[in-house]
């Protein structure tokens, strides 16, 4: 039989499989020969000689080049096997008989559609007939075993040729995540659900504040919703993330009814959701470099959760972190969950104050704003017991606030948010302000002294680098026009703008633009004593309204020495602000009857 092909022309083949005569592979007949015969015309029927289409027909309805040919060519019956294989083969070349062939076998292959799942059924009745049969012992039955052996090699056969089935749609995943969250992440939830929130989320709270809880739903979550994305979750110390992230993410997993999805072998530290391929992957940062060694089998990393970040060496190390996960991605959530650290100078700390005064989100939660017995009985005594035994310690480890190491030079400080109303009340106030050009700024506050609750209220506060007087001016005339009552027009108040003494030329200028400056007399009492009367006194400051002043409150500290002894001096330096309010407050800190030892 001819096999010999021409070039662009396949060997012939049957749409059940390929011909045994012509020893041909599978078919050629493909789409692209069904659209060259719809070029020529929807029907060859006119063109081919009556042979030709009846030849094409046979060859659609499964007979082989050589049956088809002398079915058509009756004549051809007394031919040698081989001439008529020869025959055959130049016919299928000819490019009208090659486009009609392709029409009739696409038409031919849209009929024969059948799901795998029918082919499967007939095959399991044919088989457990024949084992039927067999153990019965019936000759009759038996002589059926060769007919439905063939019926089931046909059957494979042509499940090799049939596309496989479409899945069908995965269900929506949906969970009613509000018995699963405390109420102070159900907003940082809608964010990420609406991806309105940016990408990274600072997660703060003390113990028992589910802080780590949401993370982890919310990384399952995303897991789910998005089928093509994977998610890493990290620790500094990999040692610890078998106890921690790793128990914590399979928590996750079976609280939300999952676990029939999820591989989550403990000895490889990396969960697979079977039915996708996804990844969440379990990495510790001893070092940072190492992470750009994880690879993902398809898609990108969609979400990092940073368990414990405070732990890490800083911002450059996550961010080196995070350049390397997130790339190729174009969505991407970042979490960081952490206890604040006691000292208000670490560095995560100092970064939460930084977002503060910009603006940005840090979500605090504490054990408090848990339903208690998601808790239990035990740890709601231990907390109260610690807070009885020791408040600060208590104030740290549950309600996560960074309430110092002991050498903090205001520890009488108290860190709210004013109302509108609050501020329209303040009625006996006290401005102040340290001049400075670059690197160090001008500052300015503005605090209400209520003598007889020995409280200092600081309110507001402005200032920047390279201003001159005149411009110093203007921003004190905005800070000193204001509405005496809620609904009245603002208007100027011509108040004291106590200064530091240092630049008597800059306060000049100020007055000449219209603004009561006028020096502090800081040289007396002197330094330390207006420190003494700020540290006597209760000290409230809005973190959101006097972002730089809370900064500085928060990390100044007194010296020590290199055996870690308290020395009884503070460092001269970031303290712009600070010095401002010192200004505003030199007649109380002079006046014996304004000025208490701190306690």
């Amino acid at each position: 039989m001819c096999t010999r092909r021409v070039r662009g022309t396949p060997a012939a083949t049957s749409y059940l499989g390929p011909s045994r005569d012509a020893g041909a592979a599978p078919s050629r007949f493909s789409a692209t020969s069904g659209g060259n015969s719809r070029a020529m015309g929807s029907s060859r029927t006119d063109i081919l000689t009556p042979q030709q289409e009846t030849y094409c027909q046979e060859r659609a309805k499964g007979s082989t080049q050589r049956a088809a040919y002398r079915a058509a060519y009756p004549k051809s019956e007394k031919w040698k096997d081989s001439a008529v294989d020869s025959q055959a083969c130049r016919l299928e070349r000819r490019p009208k008989v090659y486009a009609r062939l392709g029409e009739l076998m696409a038409e031919a292959a849209r009929r024969a559609v059948v799901t795998r799942e029918e082919i499967l059924n007939a095959q399991g009745v044919l088989l457990r007939k024949a084992l039927s049969t067999i153990e019965g012992n019936s000759l009759a039955d038996k002589e059926m075993a060769p007919a439905v052996s063939a019926l089931v090699n046909s059957s494979d056969r042509l499940m090799a040729w049939l596309p496989k089935d479409a899945p069908d749609d995965a269900p929506t995943f949906c969970r009613d995540f509000a018995l699963l969250l405390a109420p102070p992440f159900l907003e940082p939830h809608r964010l990420i659900q609406s991806g309105e929130g940016g990408a990274d989320y600072w997660l703060a709270g003390g113990r028992g504040s589910t802080k780590s809880s949401f993370c982890s739903l919310e990384v399952v979550k995303w897991i789910e919703e998005h089928p093509d994305q994977h998610a890493v979750v990290l620790m500094k110390r990999k040692a610890d993330l078998r106890d921690a992230a790793y128990a914590q993410v399979v928590w996750a997993i079976r609280v939300l009814g999952l676990e029939e999805d999820y591989d989550m072998p403990e000895s490889t530290l990396r969960i697979t959701r079977r039915s996708t391929g996804q990844k969440i992957i379990f990495r510790g940062c001893d070092n940072a470099n190492k992470i750009k060694s994880i690879k993902v089998p398809f898609g990108y990393v969609g979400i990092a959760w940073y368990e414990e970040a405070d732990q890490f060496a800083g911002m450059a190390e996550i961010r080196k972190v995070n350049q390397s996960l997130t790339r190729g991605g174009a969505d991407c959530v970042r979490l960081y969950s952490f206890n604040p650290p006691r000292s208000r100078m670490c560095w995560v700390n100092r970064e939460m104050d930084a977002r503060r005064a910009a603006g940005k989100p840090v979500y605090e939660s504490t054990y408090l704003q848990v339903p208690p017995e998601w808790l239990g009985p035990q740890f709601l005594e231990d907390a109260e017991a610690l807070r009885e035994e020791d408040e600060r310690a208590y104030r740290h480890e549950y309600l996560g606030e960074p309430v110092g190491m002991g050498t903090e030079v205001f520890d009488r400080v108290e860190f709210r948010e004013l109302t509108d109303a609050e501020v329209r009340a303040c009625a006996n106030r006290r401005w102040g302000q340290d001049f400075g050009w670059y690197p160090d700024p001008w500052a300015v506050t503005g605090s209400d002294w209520r003598p007889g609750q020995r409280t200092l209220v600081t309110f507001c506060e402005d200032g920047g680098n390279k201003l001159t007087p005149a411009d110093q001016a203007e921003r004190l005339r905005a800070l000193l026009t204001f509405a005496d009552a809620d609904g009245s027009e603002p208007e100027y108040h011509h108040e004291t703008v106590w200064s530091d003494d240092a630049d008597p030329m800059a306060i000049a200028g100020q007055r000449d633009a219209g603004i009561a400056a006028r020096a502090a007399g800081k040289s007396s009492p002197g330094r330390m004593a207006s420190y003494r009367f700020l540290q006597s006194v209760t000290w409230v400051i809005d973190p959101v309204r006097c972002p730089r002043l809370a900064a500085e409150v928060r990390a100044m500290e007194y010296e020590t020495t290199a055996d870690g002894e308290v020395l009884n001096s503070v460092p001269d330096g970031n303290d712009h602000w600070v010095d401002a309010t010192r200004y505003a407050c030199m007649r109380e800190a002079r006046d014996r009857s304004g000025f208490r030892k701190a306690a």
